[in-house]
């Protein structure tokens, strides 16, 4: 699981470009959505789910946290 990028590691990469380039993230079936806020979450991995789902869900009862980047998807205002 030492593939994920951590926040350390995700600032350094940003702080590479232009303080005023956009955030995106992937869109549901194609495009990009723009990263609108950012949250922190309880989460577990989930080996067993069908490929086409994430490899973590957001749980209420775990110890393991993430930081969710939240984005435009489905929210077009």
């Amino acid at each position: 699981m030492n593939s994920f990028i951590s926040v350390n590691k995700l600032i350094k990469e940003l702080k590479k470009y232009p303080q005023d380039y956009k955030v995106l993230v992937d869109g549901y079936e194609g495009g990009l959505d723009a990263v609108i806020s950012s949250e922190i979450i309880k989460i577990e991995f989930d080996e067993n789910k069908a490929w086409y789902y994430g490899l973590f869900e957001e749980v209420k009862n775990s110890e393991d946290k993430a930081i969710k980047l939240i984005s435009t998807r489905g929210n077009r205002n």
